[in-house]
C-alpha cells in the first residue's frame, strides 16, 4: 500500500505512513502504520480505557515520523471487537467494576504479547510498547511478563492495582497480586519511563512515584534507566502543552532506546 500524499497549510506535500490493519489469530484487531522500507525496530501503542487503536492515529503518526513502525491493538471489547461490556462499566459501582477493569489488563496483556509473536516473527526487533491510561497498566503488565519488551512508557498509568477507593474484596486481592508492583526487577528490567499528572484523581500519580523511587533506592542497577516524570498542573485529562511535552519525550525515550542511540 503506498503511503497518501497531503498538502500542509504552506503547501509542500508530505507522505503519510503506510496503513495496514489485520487480525493477530483471527480476533485481535491491529492497525499498523510505518514508512518504507519498513523500520525494524517497532512499538506497540495501547489506547485508554473506551478508546480504540484509531484514536492514537496522531501519537502512531508521530512514531512513525521517528522512523519507528507503530502498533496500535484493540483492547478486548473495544474498538472493532467492542460489545456490551464498556456499557456495563459505566453503570458498575466499586468492586465491581475495579474487578472487571483488572480481569481486563490481563487479558490485554495476553493479546499484546500474542501481537508481539506477530511482530517479531515479521521481522521486527527490537520491540517498545508504550500506553496511556487503561493501556498504561497493561503496558506496564506485559513489560514484567515478557522479556522481550526492550522499552516501556506508561502514560497516566500505574504499576500498583489497588483500587483508589472501595472494598477490597478476595477477588480483587488475588488480582492485585500479579500487579506489576510487585515484579519491580522484572517491569523495569529494561528501560522504563513514567509518566503522571500530579493533579490526576483518576489514577493518583503517588503510585508511579513511589515505584520509581524503591527502584532508584532498593534496585539501583536497574533505577539508572527508569524516568519518572510528573506534571503538577495536570489531571488525567492532561493540559495541552504538558501533553506535547509527554510525547515529546516519549518518542526520544523510545527513539534512543530502541535504536541504541
Amino acid at each position: 500500500m503506498e503511503g497518501q500524499r497531503r498538502l500542509r497549510q504552506g503547501g509542500r506535500p508530505v507522505y503519510t505512513p503506510d496503513e495496514y490493519r489485520f487480525f493477530v489469530d483471527g480476533r485481535i484487531p491491529v492497525l499498523k502504520l510505518h514508512y518504507e522500507p519498513r523500520p525494524g525496530p517497532a512499538v506497540v501503542v495501547l489506547h485508554g480505557l473506551g478508546a480504540n487503536a484509531d484514536s492514537q492515529r496522531w501519537e502512531m503518526n508521530a512514531l512513525a515520523r521517528w522512523g519507528l513502525s507503530a502498533i496500535g491493538v484493540d483492547a478486548p471489547h473495544h474498538g472493532a471487537r467492542r460489545d456490551a461490556w464498556l456499557d456495563e462499566m459505566s453503570w458498575l459501582g466499586q468492586p465491581e467494576s475495579h474487578t472487571r477493569l483488572l480481569h481486563a489488563i490481563r487479558e490485554s496483556a495476553h493479546d499484546v504479547s500474542r501481537v508481539i509473536d506477530h511482530a517479531v516473527h515479521e521481522g521486527h526487533w527490537p520491540i517498545g510498547i508504550a500506553g496511556v491510561s487503561f493501556g498504561a497498566y497493561t503496558a506496564l503488565t506485559v513489560a514484567a511478563q515478557d522479556s522481550r519488551v526492550q522499552a516501556t512508557v506508561s502514560i497516566l498509568g500505574s504499576p500498583d492495582w489497588t483500587p483508589r477507593d472501595g472494598h477490597i474484596t478476595d477477588e480483587i486481592r488475588e488480582l492485585m497480586r500479579h500487579a506489576p508492583v510487585h515484579r519491580p526487577w522484572d517491569c523495569a528490567r529494561n528501560p522504563l519511563l513514567l509518566l503522571n499528572g500530579g493533579r490526576d484523581n483518576v489514577v493518583p500519580p503517588h503510585w508511579s512515584r513511589d515505584f520509581a523511587r524503591t527502584l532508584w533506592e532498593w534496585h539501583p542497577a536497574l533505577g539508572s534507566h527508569v524516568g519518572y516524570v510528573e506534571y503538577p498542573e495536570s489531571e488525567h485529562m492532561m493540559r495541552q502543552q504538558d501533553w506535547d511535552d509527554v510525547w515529546n519525550r516519549s518518542l526520544g525515550f523510545l527513539r534512543r532506546t530502541l535504536y541504541r542511540e
